[in-house]
């Protein structure tokens, strides 16, 4: 079992202590793994060394309910209210995390957006170029030539902060799904 694996399995079993506590205990057995992986001992076998997750609960549980560090279970009411109220909190909550999302693919759509204006002026100003070549005299061949620099450089010059939005929102992207990832699955970090 990995480090990852023992925490992630650790925490479920504490759910019914208070979050700081689980917090306190969780980090112990990090320290602890970490300080037997620097001294050569490879990750499996030291989290083998630990006591057993149900162990650790039980001696952790033990000793939060005498500091008094256990979450307080919900009354029948509170269940009753939370279920009664589902018809009004679900949608509320529903309604943010479609805004949410949303919002997350508007930016990436002006992102998008942001590239194919630019792609689009810089092939405009290069048919305006050829263009040049085919006009029927010489002013339209510079007004030709005039509106094709124009357009490949305004192409060009967006073409800078759309990379730019594109690099700094990409990399938001998975550090927004790991952090719902981890959320749900209870896994804690460094």
């Amino acid at each position: 079992m990995t480090k990852i694996e023992y925490l992630k399995k650790l925490k479920l079993a504490l759910r019914q202590v208070k979050n700081e506590e689980r917090k306190k205990s969780l980090a112990y057995f990090s320290e602890v793994i970490d300080d037997r992986m620097e001294d050569g001992i490879p990750e499996e076998t030291a989290v083998s060394e630990l006591e057993s997750i149900e162990a650790a609960a039980e001696r952790i549980i033990a000793e939060a309910m005498t500091q008094d560090q256990i979450k307080p279970k919900r009354s029948v009411w509170e269940i009753v209210l939370i279920v009664l109220g589902f018809p009004l909190w679900f949608p509320l909550l529903l309604t943010v995390a479609l805004v949410v999302l949303i919002m997350y693919i508007v930016v990436w759509i002006l992102v998008g957006s942001l590239f194919i204006t630019s792609i689009s002026l810089v092939i405009g100003g290069v048919a305006a170029i050829l263009v040049m070549f085919f006009a029927g005299g010489l002013a339209p061949a510079f007004a030709c030539l005039g509106v094709g620099l124009v357009c490949a450089g305004l192409g060009v010059a967006l073409f800078v902060p759309a990379m730019f939005f594109a690099r700094a929102y990409a990399p938001a992207t998975p550090e927004m799904w790991n952090k719902l990832k981890n959320r749900k699955e209870g896994i804690i970090h460094e």
